[in-house]
């Protein structure tokens, strides 16, 4: 068996990346070591690298059809072999981004006005596309069970919310960013048949579901949908396999309208039916030669929440608190025990500890006393981010 090297350290020197050269302007400061944007300090695997260089040897990059067995035949081979869904051919679209996706289901089954329901703390992109929209964002917040670690659904407050006339759709994020949640088919089965039963639409991102440890635990909505359900799941390779700046995606339905007019809107209104022909390479060579890689990463993954959570009870218990997520490459961190300031230690994690976290508000979370930090890097990195850490708040409190 291969073994893969995730601590390599690569470069990004050059390259515009985002949470490098972005830092600076979105934390106003210099220098800071960046643990805050959903992107892996990790190759993409040597396969999909080779895929897309065997595509620029042929030196034209007109444009390109999805519609074929070389689409169709590796996202039916994943699912399959990573999730023992079976899907139909007729079931998998192409489109141009999930978040693209995300947006068109907005427009496509919602109105100006109309509420949207997101579990908070949210991904933070779903909030600005609801008010882009010019759509209503409705809040049900996730609990805490304490006993079991775990976040969860008040499924009351979600059926009152679906029964509400100006409420029409559901953004599902599954697993669920930025707490690690991942969702269980009874809880699945129960969204649901509460959207259904109150004509609320649907659609579940599931970007992140190559990330969940063990990967059996994964359920996708995908597996429990019927004939026609007014239901859609969005995913791409954009996180399992570092290629966020390759621009595509797909999504599984079996409402034929919702697909008729999305298709109409990518060629018609928005002109973005075409795909990256990059991006099907990339793709072909993902699904069916690196399975073994994801999952010696989430090894990897694993390993850095490890020695998060150790560090943690060993150095910083008196300010942290710190489950290890089932799934994603996002650790979730609190720091309301601390009893400090939210702005204060936001502040003091950039100007003490020279380290880009993202903070909680970011998510919807009202209180503010959390930061998200990215692991998916090389261990040393992850040893340098937890000390900037506790340099923080050995600060704070003197």
């Amino acid at each position: 068996m291969t073994q893969f090297d995730f601590n390599k350290t690569t470069s990004r020197e050059g390259t515009y990346s985002v949470q490098y050269d972005g830092t600076e302007a979105l934390f106003g400061a210099k220098g800071l070591e960046p643990f805050w944007i959903a992107d892996m300090d990790i190759e993409t695997p040597e396969a999909v690298r080779d895929a897309i260089k065997n595509r620029l040897d042929n030196g034209i990059f007109g444009y390109t059809m999805w519609q074929n067995e070389r689409f169709y035949e590796p996202v039916k081979h994943w699912w399959k072999t990573r999730f023992n869904i079976s899907l139909n051919d007729e079931d998998i679209h192409y489109a141009a981004s999930v978040l693209y996706t995300v947006g068109e289901v907005m427009r496509q089954k919602t109105n100006e006005g109309d509420g949207v329901i997101l579990t908070t703390p949210s991904y933070n992109s779903f909030p600005n596309l609801i008010k882009g929209n010019d759509r209503k964002r409705v809040e049900t917040p996730l609990l805490y069970n304490e006993e079991k670690k775990e976040y969860y659904l008040n499924t009351e407050e979600f059926r009152s919310l679906c029964s509400r006339e100006d409420v029409t759709l559901y953004i599902h994020c599954n697993p669920h960013n930025p707490t690690g949640k991942v969702w269980s088919k009874e809880e699945l089965l129960e969204i649901k048949n509460i959207c259904q039963e109150n004509g609320v639409y649907l659609i579940s991102d599931e970007i992140h579901m190559d990330f969940v440890r063990p990967k059996e635990d994964f359920v996708s909505m995908v597996s429990l949908l019927e004939d026609d359900d007014p239901v859609l799941v969005t995913t791409g390779l954009g996180k399992s396999f570092n290629l966020a700046s390759i621009p595509h995606s797909y999504y599984i339905t079996k409402d034929k309208k919702i697909t008729a007019d999305i298709n109409t809107a990518m060629g018609s209104r928005y002109n973005v039916n075409t795909a990256s022909s990059l991006a099907l390479a990339a793709l072909e060579a993902a699904y069916t030669e690196c399975g073994e890689w994801v999952d010696q990463l989430n090894e990897h993954i694993e390993g850095n929440f490890k020695l998060i959570s150790d560090y943690i009870d060993e150095h910083l218990a008196d300010y942290l608190s710190f489950d290890i997520p089932k799934s994603t490459y996002l650790g979730w961190i609190s720091f309301e025990k601390s009893g400090l300031d939210a702005q204060e230690v936001h502040k003091a994690l950039v100007e003490v500890g020279g380290i880009a976290v993202s903070p909680g508000k970011l998510y919807l979370d009202d209180e503010n006393n959390h930061f998200r930090i990215n692991v998916a890097s090389g261990r040393t990195r992850i040893e340098d981010g937890l000390e900037r850490i506790r340099k923080t708040f050995e600060h704070l409190s003197k």
